[in-house]
């Protein structure tokens, strides 16, 4: 009975060590916020600083078309991921796997942000997934219609305002899949 006792044991601690090894390959980065300014003034796209998704993650930048792009041009604000080149490559497993959520932020109360998904899977280019091994990747990923321009101003009855002092502030968190290859990762 000690023996079985025993064996059951050790199948429940490696049961419990792989589902810990699960946690630690699903991470989620600190939720990064952007400010875009001068949003009625710009011509062009307006590109965020490069960010990790987690320490020794996937390098990635967020870019937003105020006036739109492709065939939400002048309608909608576009917005789109980029992959860079980072630090840590060589440690991390392609093609990036993940899901990046973005927000447009409500500026008059924490409810009512705009919200759009890209889970990073087989249905997404290989393009715009694989490693970048200078600046950004060429082909982003992200959506012609995040949203209607006529609904960022100010919207009494839903007490809602996402651009404010011609600003707006976008969200981005990042949950990444089979990060660091296990071989090269530190124990």
């Amino acid at each position: 009975e000690t023996n079985e006792d025993l064996q059951l044991a050790k199948k429940t601690i490696q049961s419990l060590q792989a589902a810990l090894q699960e946690q630690k390959n699903l991470l989620t980065v600190s939720k990064k916020v952007f400010k875009v300014s001068q949003c009625t003034q710009r011509k062009k796209g307006w590109w965020g600083p490069g960010f990790y998704t987690s320490p020794g993650g996937y390098k990635m930048s967020l870019r937003v078309d105020p006036y739109g792009n492709g065939d939400g041009k002048g309608t909608h604000i576009a917005c789109y991921i980029y992959l860079e080149a980072g630090e840590y490559d060589d440690t991390l497993e392609w093609p990036f796997q993940g899901v990046v959520t973005i927000e447009l932020l409500n500026q008059l109360e924490d409810k009512n942000h705009e919200k759009y998904i890209i889970a990073f899977d087989q249905l997404v280019p290989d393009e715009s997934r694989q490693r970048v091994f200078k600046g950004e990747n060429s082909k982003g990923w992200g959506t012609h219609h995040f949203i209607p321009c006529s609904k960022i101003m100010y919207d009494a009855a839903k007490k809602c305002q996402y651009l404010k002092d011609d600003s707006l502030y976008f969200r981005v968190s990042v949950k990444a899949r089979a990060k660091t290859k296990p071989w090269l990762a530190s124990t």
